[in-house]
């Protein structure tokens, strides 16, 4: 499979490269544009040094920060809408977040702190797998970087990579302000302001966000209001330092914070004609997630010179009711008033503290070889504190405190050089890394049957991680790029955060690393005199021992479970200028994943579809920026942005139980502009379409669903001071 996969791109991709090469030379056919209007060349650094997009030897999705700021990508779940191929699993609470690129990812909800196969990187900073969900605040680009990224993101990035770069502070002084009002009570309130604040050697940006949203899932129980509510506020800070000695020291000083309070609903019945839940207490989740960093750069003759001292992590604290009477009562074959009254539940304490330092040498921009180096080492302190009662589990009774430390080393190398000919360029590099993590855990019981009255466990597993690729661009033609790269990627072991086994005097055994190769070829492309690029890629992902949790209803015992899986498709993405009002991008990943083994915990059978894997799905947006209105006293000048996404169907769990159905997400923001000021009307979920996000099977016939939000409405204003 994958020589006939990589076979077929290849020839793909150089059948389609004499078109472009002619395309690239003529722009007949195409309307009158502005000579001033073309798309862009991108300048991104996902191999840890600025390169064009198109000689980069895998394929990614960016979002400059014109892209962000009109199609308003302003969280997780807004950037989810711009990726084709990107599945997100999302509660909308701050915490339950993870990405699935290319069909790698997390097989249910991750189990540790390490289950993420998509990394988030802030600034060169890995974010919590737990607190991956915040703000999108001020952001100069998204880069999302598909296929295996280990060799210079490091661990854990098996599936792929967010690379989050925020915006710097500007050199002479400028403020944003931005205020959004609409339907269910939905409010925004941004604002930012840079400048310089000692000559040209200092310089700051402050930016602020507070949002507010009601809830839209109906809770019946008695006294019950609507679930989905959240307040929400973040901040970042950033300081630039240039001393005076002139030798092109920088140092970046940045802090940031993301609170927010939610009423998170997490699955409605799929049975029910209506959305609604019946639970009490009401869930209720509280989350700070919040960072500090020191980031220095020192250009040397022969190299540039980066380290980057960070310190992240969150706290929360969380209420949820365990039994909703609507689902349980059916599972039970019972009245859903025996589960109304409060004596089920879970009461979560949570919080993780992370230090991360890296050293990293890279070359310079000019250098024909291109290649960076560096060494890190990562810490993580996680503390678990859960108090579980229920009437009818001794799983779910009972109080518990574990704590897991992890300590991880790494080394690292990629090289890009030219290989006998300026146009064919060849890439190697590899990764080693070292983890240790130990448990230490105790259980209390509380006189459940079944369950002990106190178990204490102290574990510990090692894991020697190694990752790698190795790649070939070829530059067929001006502005036509052809690769193909092999990439070995990896995620580490570890051992579940909630020790649910200890009631049963159990010791919660460790998930092993998960391994995978990826093949993937593709052609870059810019064409029609600069004013479309357009990108194909195919790829085949072999992965080993995928992770996943579930429960063992026989012992009835929560179990890991490692998985081999498999999947290939084919992405394409590109944007073209229509005319000088007009432009149109998109993309569309089709997605083939399979299970390869069976299990009868889980209910896996070998071909199953990977769950939570759409076999298709695009992204498309209508762009207009007109220009100023004939016969207005005023320039005003009229701007469109239409987006749709289609996420296809696809299966809720390894066991194949049932799809989640296919849906579209329509956004529309249209308005007018005045000089500095932007007055507008926006739309998201414009169809205002049922969207199931993810699902899960209780038992026989009774299945959740966790859904999107509906149709929003409102009014914006922003403006900008300079």
């Amino acid at each position: 499979m994958q020589t006939y996969l990589i076979g077929t791109a290849a020839a793909a991709a150089l059948v389609l490269s004499t078109p472009f090469q002619v395309l690239a030379q003529e722009s007949d056919g195409l309307p009158d544009v502005n000579e001033t209007r073309r798309v862009d060349v991108i300048i991104v650094t996902a191999r840890q040094r600025e390169e064009a997009s198109r000689d980069v030897p895998f394929a990614l999705t960016v979002l400059s920060e014109d892209i962000l700021e009109t199609h308003r990508v302003d969280d997780t779940f807004s950037l989810f809408r711009q990726a084709p191929g990107l599945s997100l699993t999302s509660f909308d609470d701050g915490r339950f977040a993870y990405f699935q690129l290319r069909g790698i990812g997390p097989l249910s909800q991750a189990i540790g702190p390490d289950d993420g196969s998509v990394v988030t990187y802030v600034d060169g900073v890995p974010q919590p797998v737990f607190a991956s969900e915040f703000a999108y605040l001020d952001l100069e680009r998204i880069e999302v970087l598909r296929g295996p990224q280990g060799t210079l993101y490091g661990r854990n990035s098996q599936g792929g990579a967010i690379n989050i770069t925020t915006r710097a502070p500007s050199d002479s002084f400028e403020s944003r302000v931005r205020f959004e009002g609409g339907e269910q009570g939905f409010g925004l309130a941004q604002t930012s302001i840079s400048g310089p604040l000692v000559g040209d050697r200092v310089g700051a940006r402050l930016s602020f966000r507070a949002s507010t949203v009601d809830g839209f899932i109906d809770n019946i129980a008695p006294g019950g209001g609507d679930l989905g509510d959240q307040t929400a506020y973040s901040g970042r800070g950033v300081i630039t330092v240039e001393p005076e000695s002139d030798d092109g020291l920088r140092i970046t000083l940045s802090a940031n914070a993301d609170h927010r309070v939610s009423n998170p609903f997490y699955y409605v019945s799929r049975a029910l004609s209506e959305p609604v839940v019946e639970i009490d207490p009401e869930n209720e989740v509280e989350r700070t997630a919040w960072g500090a960093s020191a980031r220095v750069e020192k250009p040397f003759s022969f190299a540039e010179f980066i380290s980057i001292t960070a310190v992240n992590g969150f706290e929360n604290e969380q209420v949820t009711d365990d039994t909703d009477g609507l689902i349980y009562g059916p599972l039970f074959g019972m009245p859903a008033s025996d589960f109304l009254a409060p004596l089920s539940f879970s009461d979560w304490r949570e919080e993780e503290t992370r230090f991360y330092q890296e050293f990293r040498l890279s070359s310079l921009a000019e250098s024909d070889i291109g290649w960076a180096a560096g060494i890190v080492y990562f810490r993580s302190d996680l503390d678990v504190e859960l108090d579980n009662r229920s009437t009818f589990s001794p799983v779910l009774n009972g109080d518990r405190d574990a704590t897991q430390e992890i300590d991880s080393y790494a080394a690292y190398g990629e090289v890009t050089t030219p290989l006998f000919s300026p146009r064919l360029k060849g890439t190697a590099g590899f990764r080693y890394t070292r983890d240790e993590k130990t448990l230490d855990a105790d259980f209390t019981g509380v006189g459940f049957p079944g369950s002990v009255d106190f178990f204490a466990e102290d574990s510990e597993a090692n894991f020697d991680l190694l990752t790698g690729r190795v790649a070939l661009t070829y530059e067929a033609a001006e502005h036509v790029n052809l690769y193909a790269t092999v990439g070995r990627g990896a995620k580490s072991g570890g051992f579940p955060r909630l020790t649910l086994n200890a009631a049963f005097g159990i010791e919660s055994p460790n998930y092993a690393e998960s391994t995978s190769w990826t093949y993937e070829a593709g052609v870059k492309t810019r064409l029609l005199d600069g004013r479309a690029r357009f990108e194909l890629s195919s790829f085949y992902n072999d992965v080993e021992d995928e992770q996943l949790f579930v429960l063992d209803f026989v012992a009835f015992q929560f179990v890991p479970v490692n998985l081999d899986t498999r999947s290939f498709g084919i992405e394409a993405q590109g944007d073209v200028v229509l005319n000088r009002n007009w432009s149109l991008s998109g993309g569309l990943a089709w997605t083939d994943g399979e299970i390869r083994e069976g299990d009868a915990f889980s209910g896996a059978a070998a071909g199953n579809p990977i769950p939570n894997v759409p076999a298709l799905s695009t992204t498309m947006t209508f762009d207009y920026r007109g220009g100023p209105v004939p016969g207005s006293d005023v320039r005003l000048s009229p701007f469109m942005t239409l987006t749709h996404q289609y996420v296809g169907e696809r299966t809720a769990d390894v066991a194949d139980s049932f799809d989640l159905d296919a849906y579209h997400n329509v956004d529309l923001r249209i308005g007018v502009a005045f000089g500095n000021v932007e007055g507008f009307v926006f739309a998201r979920n414009l169809l205002d379409e049922k969207q199931e996000i993810n699902g899960v099977l209780y038992g026989p016939g009774v299945e959740g669903a966790s859904l999107g939000r509906e149709r929003i409405v409102g009014l914006g204003l922003t403006t900008t001071f300079q």
